[in-house]
């Protein structure tokens, strides 16, 4: 098991998606390369969270860089726990992953640098992002 499974493997988490895009990734490959784009951006690792369940870690080969980046595994009976109430947010985040997709979250409030982890997102297969403020959710990217 790698270092990004033994980091998140029991880890309890609440899942705090404010001022932060995020995104649903399917491939492994492309999850990486998303977190190595939005590094080479300018965003750095610990605004990057990246949520999958433990086979996608498994999947996944972080780079030494990428490491640093806050993994969060959810185990086949974990909830995401969440205190942000968007109508079905937490329930398709949770299919997602359980999947064994990658969610991709990046801490920003900058209407351009929302932009940009969009685009980049998309460039790497990236669906459902949308980003969530304090007090209401946007749909970037269906």
């Amino acid at each position: 098991m790698d270092q990004a499974s033994d980091r998140g493997k029991n880890s309890k988490f609440v899942f705090n998606p404010t001022d932060k895009v995020i995104g649903i990734i399917d491939d492994a490959g492309d999850a990486q390369a998303a977190l190595r784009d939005l590094m080479g951006a300018g965003f750095k690792a610990e605004q990057l969270e990246l949520l999958t369940n433990e086979e996608g870690a498994q999947r996944i080969e972080l780079t030494d860089e990428e490491r640093e980046v806050s993994v969060h595994i959810i185990g086949p009976a974990q909830k995401p726990q969440t205190y942000y109430d968007a109508p079905g947010l937490v329930a398709q985040i949770e299919q997602e992953l359980k999947a064994g997709h990658y969610g991709i979250g990046i801490g920003t409030t900058d209407s351009e640098a929302r932009e940009r982890v969009r685009e980049i997102l998309k460039s790497h297969g990236g669906h459902y992002i949308n980003f969530y403020g304090t007090w209401a959710a946007e749909a970037l990217e269906p």
